[in-house]
Order: C-alpha cells, then sequence, then structure tokens
C-alpha cells in the first residue's frame, strides 16, 4: 500500500493516489475538475479512483513530452502538474514548496560507466605523468589499466572515497576546472559521443516542463559534488547552489600555500582558497539522501525521479512521497537492452517498492520513444565500467602480479609441493578458497591463485606457477575479471587456447578442466556475457582443435537459487567472492567430476 502521509489522530484527510498514480489530499469532485485545466486544454474524463475523477491534460497548443510514449506514466506527470499548478483548487502548492528532485547516474544520464568514475581515471591517468611510482601503486596500477570493476567491487563508498584521497590537495576551483576540460574532451567509451549525448532527452523534457510551471529543480547524486556542479550547470542548465552531491572535506587555506599570488585587484590580500582533504564527509546515497535534501533545500520535494540499480534512491523517493502535499514518484527501468542497457538488481528491491508504495515505473523500452536526442550506435558490448577492452599480451603478466608470482616460486624452492596432485588455478576466487583440501580430500591440492587476475595474463604466467608442481590434473577458474574489463567472449575462448598452448608445452599429459564463470551479486549485470564466454569456452573444449585432455565443468548451480537469482548466502560481504557456503555447495557439483577425471585416461567423456 502507498505511504499515507497524511493520517491524523483527529482523523484528517488521507493521501490517496488517483488513477494516474500521484499522489493527493481527497477533494471534491468540483475542486479536482477546476484543477484539470492547463494551458487551455478541455478535460475529457479519465476512469475514477475512489470517486475522483481524472482528467487527460495534453495541451491542444503542442505535447510538451514528445518523446514520452502516451500510457499511465506519461498522463500521471500532466495530472500532477496540472493538480498543484492551478489557482485556487485543493490540490493547489504554492510556488516556494513545488521542489523537483531527481537522482543523476541512471536517472537522467546513461550510467554504464558511472560518468564520476571516467572522470577519475581521466585525472589518475594525467597524474601518472607527473608520478610513475603510481603505475605499480595498487588500486592505481589496476585503474590505469581501465579496469574500474576492480575498484567498484569494493563499494560505493570505498570508490568516492578513493577519489577524495587521490584528488586530494587541489582547490576547489582547480578541481572543477579538470572537470569542464573532462567534458569538453571525453567520449562515452561505448557510444564514442560526448557524455551530453548519453544524457536522457526524455528527462530533458520534463525538466523543461517542471521549469515552465515554476517548480525548483534539484540534482540529488551519489557522485562528487565538485564534479557534478560542472556537469549538472552544462548538460541541464541546473546551477551549483541546486546540486546535492557527495562531498569531502575542505579546508581554508591562505593562496600562498597553495601556490597563489596576491589578487590583481587587491594586492593586501592573498587568495583565499578551499583545499580539498583527503577524507569523505559523507556519501550522499540511501538514507542519506533524504537527510541531505533536508539540510541544503529545507523543505520536502513533492517530485522524486530514481532509478532501478543500486536500491540508491528508494529511501528518497519514499520520504517525497511522505508529504502531505499531492506528489509523484517516478523509478527508471533500464529494459532496452538494443537503445540503452537492460539491468536491474539482484532482489529487484526498488521494484518491489515501487508496487508496495505506488510508484511509476517509467520503462524505457516502452514509455520513451527515444532515450538520447539522436540515435546513437554502441561501439562495443555495453556491460565494462571502463573503456579498456582486453588484448592477448605477447610478453609476461603486468607487474602488479609479480611479487604474488614470486612468492609462489619462493615456497615451492623452499618446501617442494608434492608432485602429481591436482592444481587450482584463477584469480581471488580461488586465492581466498581456504578449504580447498578440506572440500577435496585426497586429491593433494595445490592452491595457486592469483588475486585480480585475468585469464588473459594467467595464461602468460602458468609456466611460472606451474613449474614446481606438475600436476595430473588443472582447474582453472578465471575469466570474471577479463569479462568485467571489457574482454569479449571471444577473448576469454582465446585466453583460455593460450593458455592450454602454454601449459602443454611442459605438461603435455596433464588434463585441464575450465569451470566456468560463475555468477555474482555485485556483478550480476554482465551475467549475459559471462554464459556467452562460457559457451565460447565450452565450444573450444569440445572442437577437434583442441585435442583430448581438456573438459569444462558448469558450477554455476551453487550459486542460485530457487528463482535462478544469487543466493545471498553464498556470498561475502563484498557480494562478489563466495563465501564458505558458496564453495562448499561449488566443491558437492565438482569433486565427483574431478574424481571421475582421475580414475580416466585423457579421452573425452561426458562430464554432467
Amino acid at each position: 500500500m502507498p505511504i499515507d502521509s497524511s493520517s491524523t489522530q483527529n482523523g484528517a484527510a488521507r493521501n490517496k493516489p488517483t488513477a494516474s498514480g500521484f499522489f493527493l489530499p481527497l477533494v471534491g469532485i468540483a475542486g479536482l475538475a477546476a484543477a484539470a485545466i492547463w494551458f487551455g486544454a478541455a478535460p475529457s474524463a479519465l476512469p475514477t479512483a475512489q470517486g475522483i475523477p481524472v482528467v487527460s491534460l495534453l495541451p491542444v497548443s503542442g505535447d510538451p513530452l514528445p518523446s514520452w510514449n502516451a500510457g499511465p506514466t506519461k498522463q500521471a506527470i500532466l495530472d500532477f502538474i496540472a493538480a498543484v499548478t492551478r489557482q485556487g483548487a485543493k490540490t493547489f502548492v504554492p510556488v516556494p514548496e513545488r521542489v523537483a528532485v531527481f537522482d543523476h547516474d541512471g536517472t537522467l544520464i546513461c550510467e554504464k560507466p558511472i560518468v564520476h568514475g571516467m572522470f577519475l581515471l581521466d585525472r589518475i591517468r594525467a597524474m601518472a605523468t607527473e608520478r610513475p611510482e603510481m603505475v605499480v601503486e595498487e588500486p592505481y596500477a589496476t585503474l590505469l589499466t581501465g579496469d574500474i570493476e576492480a575498484v567498484r567491487k569494493l563499494g560505493k563508498k570505498y570508490f568516492i572515497d578513493l577519489t577524495f584521497s587521490t584528488l586530494a590537495g587541489a582547490s576547489e576551483e582547480q578541481l572543477e576546472n579538470h572537470v569542464q576540460e573532462f567534458l569538453q574532451t571525453a567520449r562515452h567509451p561505448i557510444f564514442g559521443v560526448p557524455y551530453a549525448d548519453v544524457t536522457f532527452q526524455p528527462m530533458h523534457e520534463l525538466i523543461e516542463l517542471l521549469r515552465s510551471n515554476r517548480f525548483s529543480i534539484w540534482i540529488c547524486s551519489g557522485s562528487g559534488v565538485h564534479f557534478m556542479r560542472p556537469a549538472a550547470a552544462a548538460w541541464y542548465g541546473i546551477e551549483p547552489d541546486h546540486v546535492i552531491a557527495s562531498r569531502a572535506k575542505t579546508e581554508l587555506r591562505e593562496g600562498k600555500q597553495n601556490g597563489v599570488t596576491a589578487l590583481p585587484h587587491s594586492p593586501f590580500n592573498q587568495q583565499l582558497e578551499l583545499i580539498l582533504l583527503p577524507h569523505m564527509e559523507f556519501l550522499n546515497d540511501r538514507e542519506r539522501k533524504p537527510v541531505s535534501i533536508g539540510e541544503q533545500i529545507g523543505r520536502r520535494p513533492i517530485f522524486a525521479a530514481g532509478n532501478v540499480g543500486s536500491e540508491g534512491d528508494i529511501a528518497m523517493l519514499r520520504w517525497s512521497q511522505s508529504s502531505r502535499r499531492p506528489s509523484l514518484q517516478l523509478l527508471v527501468n533500464h529494459d532496452d537492452a538494443r537503445r540503452e542497457m537492460a539491468y536491474g538488481e539482484p532482489f529487484n528491491a526498488s521494484l518491489k517498492a515501487a508496487e508496495q508504495y505506488g510508484w511509476h515505473v517509467v520503462q524505457m523500452a516502452t514509455d520513451w520513444n527515444r532515450i538520447f536526442a539522436k540515435p546513437l550506435e554502441k561501439m562495443i558490448a555495453a556491460a565494462p565500467q571502463t573503456q579498456a577492452v582486453v588484448a592477448e599480451p605477447s610478453g609476461p603478466p603486468p607487474v602488479r602480479w609479480e611479487a604474488e608470482i614470486a612468492a609462489y616460486e619462493a615456497i615451492d624452492r623452499d618446501h617442494p609441493p608434492e608432485l602429481g596432485g591436482v592444481c587450482f588455478m584463477g584469480s581471488s576466487n580461488i586465492r581466498l578458497w581456504k578449504t580447498l583440501a578440506d572440500d577435496f580430500p585426497g586429491m593433494n591440492i595445490v592452491n595457486r591463485g592469483v588475486g585480480g587476475a585475468r585469464l588473459v595474463e594467467l595464461a602468460e604466467s602458468a609456466p611460472r606457477l606451474l613449474a614446481a608442481v606438475e600436476p595430473t590434473l588443472i582447474l582453472v577458474s578465471a575469466g570474471t575479471n577479463d569479462i568485467g574489463a571489457g574482454a569479449s567472449p571471444e577473448n576469454v575462448r582465446r585466453s583460455f587456447e593460450r593458455f592450454v598452448q602454454n601449459v602443454r608445452r611442459d605438461l603435455p599429459d596433464t588434463k585441464i578442466v575450465f569451470l566456468a564463470i560463475s555468477p555474482s551479486i555485485k556483478r550480476w549485470e554482465q551475467r549475459e556475457r559471462q554464459q556467452a564466454a562460457n559457451a565460447a569456452v565450452q565450444e573450444f573444449v569440445a572442437s577437434s582443435d583442441a585435442g583430448f585432455g581438456l573438459f569444462f565443468i558448469d558450477a554455476n548451480a551453487a550459486f542460485l537459487g530457487p528463482d535462478d537469482q544469487p543466493a545471498t548466502e553464498c556470498f561475502v560481504e563484498d557480494q562478489l567472492h563466495p563465501s564458505t557456503m558458496g564453495n562448499s555447495r561449488r566443491a558437492a557439483i565438482i569433486r565427483p567430476r574431478l574424481e571421475e577425471l582421475l580414475r580416466t585416461g585423457n579421452e573425452p567423456i561426458a562430464i554432467p
């Protein structure tokens, strides 16, 4: 049921949703009919809700929302604006209280990748030219490869905090100047156009319609405020004082401390500047959004728009709906893979909230007849949070893995492993599997997981990692990081082929098993591309070109619940790596297959 924000102890009128879905106090029929007159439109009656007539308000002079298809969502917007702006109506809202708040990423602009994240990459690349040591420092080394997903997996708070700590020491003005340069030169990695071109045209029209009806327009974003201020002004005409976003702590300093000379118009006064400190003031997300709005605006918005993606807008929309004034809430659902992107949330929290509280869900595929101002074509697959597309290196793995590989070599020298066992290779999902030996008893397990590594890198480092092991069987669990960094399914297949070639030079009789890339909560939006990569590898394994001794095992069912969605209990807090239960469940699937392989030769066998 929708929030009933108007109930009082004395039985005052409650807020009721109209058939169009906005919320307004219960009023008489005559009052609502009067509220229906907008720009000279002649009202036509629609079905009623709780006895309240709802009217069609498309103006005869033209459509104010031409990119919106006719339907309940568009009609709700028009009905809401008519109701709150009609002088004399009981639903009338005074101009000072007409506050509209929009989330940004995913609501007003394509959020794959997050634009603020791409700005951070741009600044790190620029800083690395002056500080070469960043090339080998984590997380900068990973970011400089373009793998922004490797940092994003640690969570939004970590990512924003990284932004502030990286850019600390700059003045607010310096940072916003860098943003201006980025906005003028940067291109979207998937569509190949300026980021301004991937803002949503229907939302531009909605903002202008609200402005024309004397709403004050605000952005409430989880991105950094020093990025959002210039971006909001450039893309939507929203002034800096109407931007609410995540903030770093700042400190007032004399210009001399920052190398600034005296001001030309005031030679007796040095320039004072606000300097960013390497600490977060607050992350403007989830329950913090209503708090930030209340602190900065001092009013509850009667209109709020967010999107499906991170569950970050639920609190903001609920708080808006709790107004005693008529209100409207929109939730943008990304369901158009052809024109934009198609993704959701692992547990559909935002959509469930929309159903529970009666919000309007904007289905991009059907509610919008165009998404961008002009049609755009994708240059690459639409899953990565990065500009980088993984290529097959011909040389050694990146230097950032050298220390970990050298550590394995030192262990092998000091404590030579027993030969002929089973070697598990992969990235952190293998390295962090602490119960491997217990989960696979009697198999002489050797763990050669390299945290953060991609299959394309393991292919090159495999001979060093396996030199002292000489296993009977190798199980490879990698490819997730390749997909996350932008690799295509065919890239993953070629990387596995390269892995097989390199291993078989020294170990021609060793069996090699590819463990299918498994799903996770954190990377659920990449599921389709992960499955395509699995299919490509499985096709290679089954081909005559692969020869004997290659096998494919799919243990994905271990991480999925009865609804085919990720099972929360199978992941640790980062929602990416398997929990003890997750590892136990996948071991139960893998173990009997390995036992069968260890009993047979290298001829092809059926592995269910």
